[in-house]
């Protein structure tokens, strides 16, 4: 099935070629065997390679390396923006504008250094071809690697369907809603997609969703959802999670706590999950615990609010309740929390250092896209200066995004 599916569906098959250069030192999140594919992007794209990983320097690496961080530097980690610019280093006078207007500095890689970024998402207008994409990741992640030696997160919303950012070098596999119910074919779209995505220096795939669609209508996810049975849901999840993880990338599970029934847009406004504890538990919570069975390396935490687990009716990504309390300690979850984008409608009505600060005390470890890095960066930094946030729970947020970059070959052997 997936090899017809691809043959539709499959769009921009131009050539990975040299693009295959800022991830190949990625090892397997996980120790099964690959499934068997076949490249369908094209007969030049199949002969992307990817290099033996380097081995894990494992969890005491990056407990050394936090030791050794700045403050500032561990701030850094953090965050997630999106910069302005498809080369690492030349940039158009549009592009140099808006990224002095937005961060103070000209250039993607300026940025990087100037903030001491910890990772970058890429959106359509950065990305034209897969050798320039492969191009771009190389630059920022010598940038990142400039004083610290600590590798980039580099992160890309590739669904498949409509949520394809990547188009060049690249198979566009059908929506989810299609795949749904083949959970080989769900593993090997996964699969081919890490592949392809990390031939670019892409190691964070923003994917799957696990968000459950309610009978009779789509919801605010559509498509993108694999259904409305929480099991057939979470088999789906785990498939994906699973196949992209044995390419070598990690995937983003999303998005937490689940959008269920609601039908408002999160880009535009909060949505309120208008459901019993009982219910979320016995349907949307189901397929992030089948993610987090099979070790999906970050959930991303929604915009949503769920009074019945969280009578604040705050938006989840600033909730301990659904971070700290139900994500952590009722499900084990150990790996990487990241948030939904901050620059969404959701939670456009919070201070941008105030939703960053409200993040990371709530157990976010990752903040991405927040619409003003200068003033979330710097609140952060100030709020660990006074106390507001505490030593502790910086290092816990840095530990492990290290703890991830040691598993993607990102972190310095030391």
């Amino acid at each position: 099935m997936l090899a017809l599916l691809a043959g539709l569906f499959a769009a921009g098959c131009g050539t990975a070629g040299s693009a295959a250069v800022a991830n190949n030192n990625a090892p397997r999140l996980q120790s099964e065997p690959a499934p068997a594919v076949a490249d369908t992007a094209g007969p030049e794209a199949a002969t992307a390679t990817v290099a033996e990983p380097e081995p894990d320097p494992g969890p005491e690496r990056a407990e050394e390396i936090l030791s050794d961080l700045s403050l500032e530097e561990k701030v850094g980690q953090l965050f997630m923006p999106v910069v302005h610019g498809s080369d690492a280093i030349t940039v158009t006078a549009t592009e140099a504008r808006s990224n002095e207007t937005v961060f103070g500095y000209r250039t993607p890689s300026e940025i990087i250094e100037g903030y001491k970024l910890g990772g970058v998402m890429y959106l359509r207008h950065n990305v034209v071809t897969a050798d320039q994409v492969g191009a771009l990741s190389a630059g920022l992640q010598s940038a990142a690697r400039s004083e610290t030696g600590i590798g980039l997160l580099v992160a890309i919303d590739q669904e498949g369907g409509r949520v394809s950012r990547l188009t060049d070098g690249v198979t566009i596999f059908p929506p989810a809603a299609i795949l749904s119910g083949d959970g080989l074919a769900v593993e090997e779209a996964g699969y081919l997609t890490g592949r392809q995505v990390s031939g670019q220096g892409i190691n964070v795939v923003l994917a799957p969703v696990a968000d459950l669609t309610t009978p009779g209508t789509p919801g605010a996810i559509g498509n993108r959802s694999y259904g409305d049975d929480p099991l057939l849901v979470a088999d789906m999840v785990r498939a994906a999670v699973g196949g992209l993880q044995g390419s070598g990338v990690a995937a983003a599970v999303k998005h937490w706590p689940g959008h269920g029934p609601t039908t408002v847009d999160s880009h535009v406004s909060l949505p309120v999950l208008d459901i019993t504890r009982a219910v979320w538990e016995e349907r949307e919570r189901v397929p992030f615990e089948a993610a987090i069975a099979e070790d999906v390396a970050i959930v991303l935490v929604g915009h949503l609010a769920l009074p019945a687990v969280d009578p604040a009716g705050e938006p989840a990504t600033v909730s301990p309740v659904l971070i700290d309390e139900e994500l952590r300690d009722q499900l084990g979850f150990e790996g990487v929390v990241m948030t939904d984008a901050l620059n969404m409608g959701a939670v456009s009505d919070l201070d941008q250092g105030d939703l960053a600060i409200r993040s990371v005390a709530a157990g976010a470890d990752v903040l991405l896209y927040p619409s003003d890095l200068p003033t979330a960066y710097g609140a952060v930094l100030d709020a660990v200066r006074t106390g507001e946030l505490t030593q502790y729970r910086l290092d816990q947020a840095v530990l492990r995004v290290l703890r991830l970059k040691a598993q993607l070959g990102l972190l310095p052997m030391g």
